[in-house]
């Protein structure tokens, strides 16, 4: 699929202010895409997390590879000095070490995510959001964990129900690096690390932008009543 606009960022541009008219959830996004580079990253997202001192941070990025939708649970410290940003650059050894000292190896989300997930399973299943079936069924789920609904192999008109998954493997590229980041900032500041990255697989019409608005949007709604049950 030729995608010619990075389609997680078309949905945050899409999402309201609120879930619902009368709403207590406000929802923050930032104005501008933040660029895929490590250092514009580490300069950015503390203090977005400063300004703003979330409840619930949702970072989100598209994996190319993937024709579904998942939350990643970890994040590992190192290994960004291997894959150049769009800014030909990478995160040094050093500078991991100046920047992130003596911090866990992997970072873990403090949200309860299989439960999460399955309450956006059951809300998206219910919405029958459904997206085109891929060309191919050769895309090789990764690390990904089949604890979502996942879609059907497909209808007579081309179509599949919208695959949700719980997955743990966020790389080693810029979408591991801000998780990291970010999950490490809410813990300096003392918080649970109510922190998600939600992958999104390519989206290349408008149509399929607003079945991922959507989903974004069960998701979002998924993790606030699980943390508001938690009284976290």
């Amino acid at each position: 699929m030729d995608v010619t606009k990075n389609p997680s960022y078309e949905i945050v541009c899409r999402l309201p202010q609120t879930l619902a008219p009368g709403s207590n959830i406000t929802i923050i996004t930032h104005p501008e895409p933040i660029p895929a580079a490590y250092h514009k990253i580490a300069e950015v997202v503390p203090n977005l997390i400063a300004d703003h001192d979330p409840d619930i941070v949702v970072h989100m990025g598209l994996a190319m590879e993937r024709d579904y939708f998942a939350v990643e649970t970890s994040a590992p410290k190192e290994g960004y000095h291997e894959i150049p940003d769009v800014a030909r650059r990478v995160f040094t050894r050093a500078e991991n070490k100046a920047r992130f000292g003596k911090s866990a190896a992997s970072l873990v989300t403090d949200l309860s995510l299989e439960q999460i997930v399955e309450s956006w399973a059951d809300s998206v299943t219910q919405a029958r959001l459904r997206l085109p079936s891929p060309a191919s069924s050769s895309v090789a789920p990764g690390k990904a964990q089949g604890n979502g609904k996942k879609g059907t192999k497909g209808n007579k008109e081309g179509l599949k129900e919208v695959d949700v998954r719980l997955s743990d493997d966020v790389g080693t590229y810029v979408c591991g690096f801000i998780y990291y980041l970010s999950l490490l900032e809410m813990e300096k500041r003392g918080k649970k690390k109510n922190t998600v990255f939600f992958h999104v697989p390519p989206l290349g019409t408008d149509e399929e932008v607003q079945i991922g608005l959507k989903v974004t949007e069960a998701l979002i709604q998924s993790l606030v009543d699980t943390v508001t049950h938690k009284g976290t």
